[in-house]
């Protein structure tokens, strides 16, 4: 998880990933009170019907002090088909990209509780399952928004989940940053040398942009930035960029959306928390908005 700990205001523990995580802000039960729609990205399945395993990224966050989506949320959820209009007597497969076997989204898939909740509840993990209407397209996307089900989010775990703060003393980075979430997370997906990879791009200061691609990742043409046996074997490399949430820095690009990586781009990226450097492929650009109140797109 990536935690945010400027200008702290209040410091309040909370169980998230880890016993001891902790926000700068408050976050009272019941507040953040607000329709909060969730991006959907797929895990590699080979079911076609029942409930799809995703990372879920919270559509969209906005800087603001008083706004209640002021927070970068990516989170490992299950996505379970519910009978539309009890007109079904069995709820059927969701109509939507089931990765490896569709090898690209291609379009913005959503889900989207109608009532309003509070995000609060969710971060204090209070509120662990939303049922909504799920979506090809957004209010966002350049084509019509279609319902195309009924299901129900149960999360599993809040992986990121970081306040975005408005203050314009917050530096912005120098280089180009992306946090990373693998696409098989089946335990065969530790042993394969070829990844395919959702990479969100890190909200860290005012204006920002709010960005999510798909990209893969040969493993085999990775590399680190200084020897050692302890950190570059195949295995070492294999688990950082498994991790999910992993930061990427690509110093070679200033952090603005007109650098932020289109297909069919071909870059090398830096894990900032080591020395793996890898060659990154961009397949597709799913979803862009431009803060700093991302109802722009880009």
């Amino acid at each position: 998880m990536i935690l945010q700990n400027i200008f702290v205001l209040v410091i309040i523990a909370i169980s998230t990933l880890r016993a001891d995580a902790q926000y700068p802000v408050p976050i009272p039960p019941g507040g953040r009170m607000a329709v909060h729609g969730w991006l959907i990205l797929p895990w590699n399945t080979n079911a076609t019907e029942g409930p799809i395993q995703a990372w879920f990224s919270h559509h969209v966050p906005e800087f603001g002090a008083d706004s209640p989506h002021n927070f970068q949320i990516v989170l490992n959820g299950l996505l379970t088909p519910l009978s539309c209009f009890n007109t079904e007597p069995i709820a059927q497969p969701i109509p939507m990209p089931y990765p490896p076997r569709d090898p690209l989204i291609q379009y913005e898939y959503t889900i989207t509780p109608p009532p309003e909740f509070s995000l609060n509840d969710l971060l204090l993990q209070t509120l662990t399952e939303l049922k909504g209407s799920i979506y090809n397209g957004s209010f966002d996307t350049p084509y019509e928004r279609i319902p195309i089900a009924l299901g129900t989010l149960t999360v599993r775990e809040l992986t990121t989940a970081v306040y975005l703060n408005e203050s314009t003393s917050v530096p912005s980075y120098p280089d180009l940053r992306y946090l990373s979430y693998p696409r098989d997370m089946s335990s065969s997906g530790d042993t394969k040398p070829f990844q395919h990879m959702y990479f969100a791009h890190e909200i860290h200061s005012v204006p920002d942009f709010d960005h999510i691609i798909h990209v893969s990742i040969d493993t085999t043409q990775c590399h680190c930035e200084k020897s050692s046996p302890l950190l570059c074997n195949s295995k070492k490399i294999l688990q950082q960029i498994r991790t999910p949430g992993v930061e990427w820095s690509f110093p070679t690009l200033t952090n603005d959306f007109q650098n932020r990586l289109l297909p069919p781009t071909v870059i090398k990226g830096r894990i900032t928390s080591g020395p793996v450097l890898c060659p990154i492929t961009v397949l597709e650009s799913i979803h862009c908005m431009i803060g700093p109140d991302f109802n722009h797109k880009c």
